[in-house]
């Protein structure tokens, strides 16, 4: 699959269908498998209409773990080189979980490039409480280190992240922290980089004026669904669906579902802004 220098790194990319541009910004605080869950739940089934995009974002999956460039700035850059490099002027842009800043950035800063936004289990991470998680995270996984390195270190991110993972999926936790222990250094500069965002984006939502769905479970353990109310409240115009008893992860556990939401969304905002 397509690998290119993009932005400084070698990012791994993806792009599959013709017609309009839906990029896909995949979740996870550094580390992780990137797109491919993604990819794999929605890729066949949008490219009919799509050209459905999706990458690595560095220091995770398939992409490189440079030394620098962890903020989400540049990670919005790193999506607007990337479409730069695939000659796409327009796209609509979709962001999950901690995807979602990185659309929220990228349309305040290319609003012309972004058709639609799309938010998915998301938020802006400024809320005291949601952030006080990432802290945690990040601290424990600095604490594992100083006691027992680095493999203890992402076997505590890890930990933090699936509780009960190393019981009841040994084999998938080797895996995982095997992927995570050669992004280890971008692992913790993204989480880092969340909880550098403070109010940048939360106090900009009221200029964002293109077509905009938040789709939110109300189970959600991971973002709270009041973080999905509070991006409804804040962008002008916006639609929100909270779906019942849905955990966090929507594109994976409620594909199905999700996806008829991005679909009626992107077809009556296409009929609305006329192609």
């Amino acid at each position: 699959m397509p690998e290119a220098i993009i932005n400084g790194f070698r990012m791994y990319y993806e792009a599959q269908g013709a017609g309009p541009a839906l990029v896909m910004i995949h979740g996870g605080l550094g580390g992780g498998e990137g797109c491919a869950q993604l990819m794999a739940h929605h890729a066949a089934a949008l490219a009919a209409d799509f050209q459905v995009i999706s990458y690595d974002r560095r220091a995770a999956g398939r992409s490189e773990t440079p030394e620098d460039g962890y903020s989400i700035a540049n990670y919005a850059q790193d999506l607007y080189a990337l479409l730069k490099h695939l000659g796409v002027a327009q796209a609509h842009v979709l962001g999950s979980s901690a995807g979602g800043p990185i659309a929220l950035q990228f349309a305040l800063e290319h609003p012309e490039m972004t058709r639609t936004l799309l938010l998915i289990n998301t938020m802006t991470y400024v809320q005291e409480s949601e952030r006080a998680i990432r802290q945690r995270e990040l601290d424990g996984i600095k604490q594992a280190e100083a006691a027992g390195g680095r493999e203890a270190a992402v076997e505590a991110g890890l930990m933090a992240r699936w509780p009960g993972l190393k019981e009841s999926q040994p084999q998938e936790f080797a895996r995982l922290r095997q992927i995570n222990l050669g992004q280890y250094g971008g692992l913790v500069k993204t989480i880092q980089s969340y909880l550098d965002i403070r109010d940048s984006l939360e106090s900009r939502l009221a200029e964002l004026a293109m077509p905009t769905l938040i789709v939110h479970g109300d189970a959600d353990s991971r973002i709270n669904v009041a973080c999905g109310r509070q991006l409804h409240q804040g962008i002008a115009g916006s639609e929100l669906h909270i779906i019942p008893r849905a955990e966090h992860g929507l594109l994976s556990n409620e594909a199905e579902r999700t996806r008829d939401l991005i679909l009626e969304f992107l077809a009556e905002a296409t009929a609305m802004l006329g192609n």
